[in-house]
């Protein structure tokens, strides 16, 4: 009997649960705090975020941006300096590093000067105005307080030292008779000036500013650059297509070098900003150069080149100032559309007059056109170019603003084109009145016409008479 129990005890194999039964229940307890963990991690990590915003400034504050991705996509290469980093937005850039070396040179070069206060000075002067320069950027600025205080010195100084070159047009770089690394070349020094306005390579002004204050030296040898505005606006005549920018005076406060550029050009230009309630919004309508003449606007006038934003119409006559194109002209309206496109209390001239030229210019043949009545010139770019430079310059159209300042203009120009008047005079002047031999041609056609008529009144008359006798 033991034997038999201890069989059937042994060859029962063990019961094992269904796999269709629920698991174990979990507390409630259990769950709850489960959900306050997740609450709490949330909680807490917007609150970090919250907390770095305090480190960002007001947005009225920022003049230096990082230009958006919608509008730097199709040109990468305007926005990015190629000789020199200024500021702290491009500092790593492996390319840039061979002139770190030389922006010490020329911090050395400054400092040696006559009558320049010592570093240390410069320093603590530019170390009071740390917190405001900071908030001149537009996102958090990566750098400690030391790093950002040397990188303004050393930044600065090499700006200084090298307009001041520029206007001496200075090839030695010491009493020793060596070489400046910069101007022995006949390139570098266009490209550093390129750079210098780049809206991702600036320096708050009151950086330049102070530091310019601190030299006595700087002014004493250029007495016509007694302001630090005369001795920027002096190396903007690097750029024929911007006579204005060099030979104009504004009285505005600039943010930065670009800055200072954009206001000598609106600053001295007669078209004045409209208020936003009467700009007009988006792409202003308007035909091109060709279309144009084709519906009466016959004559298109080289204007002086004060100020290429200057474009005027009256009766038929359009007015264009020279328009320059050569290497970095696409680069310089790039950014200082982008400029007006970050900052919008600055206005949308240059933007509005890039908008009006893409309206004007969708042809070679309204590029040549331009070309012909010395409106457009080309230096160093290949004929390819000559139409489809200008299109580029509003990024294919892809963006949109309030407040173009040629409305009145392409208002007035509509206007006489798309009247039944205008148009019926404007085809007579085109087909008839173009050209002196146009006009000798149309009144020969006249008495042709007048003669022929007469003529075959007079054989009609005599073969009446004929016919009646």
């Amino acid at each position: 009997m033991d034997s038999s129990h201890s069989t059937s005890t042994t060859s029962n194999p063990p019961q094992q649960h269904s796999p269709s039964r629920n698991p174990p229940p979990i507390s409630s307890d259990s769950t709850s705090t489960q959900i306050i963990d997740v609450d709490e991690i949330a909680i807490s990590s917007i609150r970090e975020k919250l907390s770095q915003t305090s480190h960002l400034p007001p947005p009225s504050q920022c003049s230096i941006f990082k230009v958006p991705d919608m509008l730097r996509r199709h040109n990468e290469k305007a926005f990015m300096p190629e000789v020199v980093s200024i500021g702290p937005f491009h500092p790593k850039n492996e390319q840039l590093q061979a002139m770190e070396n030389i922006k010490v040179l020329y911090l050395k070069c400054l400092l040696d000067r006559p009558e320049t206060t010592e570093l240390e000075n410069l320093v603590k002067a530019l170390g009071r105005i740390e917190q405001d320069c900071r908030k001149c950027y537009a996102g958090v600025v990566g750098l400690s307080v030391e790093n950002f205080i040397e990188m303004m010195v050393i930044d600065g100084c090499f700006i200084l030292e090298f307009l001041s070159r520029y206007l001496e047009n200075r090839m030695v770089l010491n009493v020793n008779g060596e070489k400046d690394p910069v101007f022995k070349t006949s390139w570098m020094p266009r490209k550093i000036i390129a750079d210098l306005l780049l809206l991702e390579n600036q320096l708050p002004w009151c950086v330049l500013d102070c530091l310019f204050n601190h030299m006595p030296s700087l002014k004493t040898t250029h007495q016509w650059c007694s302001r630090l505005d005369d001795l920027v606006s002096f190396s903007f005549s690097e750029y024929k297509t911007f006579p204005a920018a060099h030979s104009a005076r504004s009285h505005e406060k600039h943010a930065h070098l670009l800055d200072c550029f954009r206001n000598c050009l609106v600053g001295s230009c007669t078209v004045k900003r409209r208020n936003y309630s009467e700009a007009l919004e988006g792409k202003p309508v308007l035909l091109p150069v060709t279309e144009l003449i084709l519906h009466g606007i016959i004559h298109l006038k080289a204007k002086s080149r004060d100020n290429i934003l200057d474009i005027k119409f009256k009766n038929g006559l359009m007015e264009i100032p020279e328009i320059v194109i050569e290497e970095n002209t696409e680069s310089v309206f790039r950014n200082l559309i982008a400029f007006e496109h970050c900052d919008p209390a600055k206005g949308y001239e240059i933007t509005s007059y890039a908008a009006l030229l893409d309206c004007l210019i969708k042809s070679p043949a309204d590029a040549l056109k331009l070309e012909q009545e010395g409106i457009l010139r080309i230096i160093g770019l290949s004929n390819g170019d000559r139409a489809s430079f200008l299109n580029r310059l509003l990024y294919n159209n892809d963006t949109s603003f309030h407040g173009f300042v040629y409305s009145d203009l392409c208002r007035d120009v509509n206007n006489f084109c798309f009247t039944r008047l205008g148009l019926w005079k404007a085809r007579i002047r085109h087909d008839y009145f173009g050209e002196p031999w146009q006009v000798i041609t149309f009144l020969f056609g006249i008495l042709a016409s007048f003669l022929f008529s007469l003529v075959q009144t007079v054989f009609a008359v005599a073969s009446y008479k004929d016919s009646n006798f």
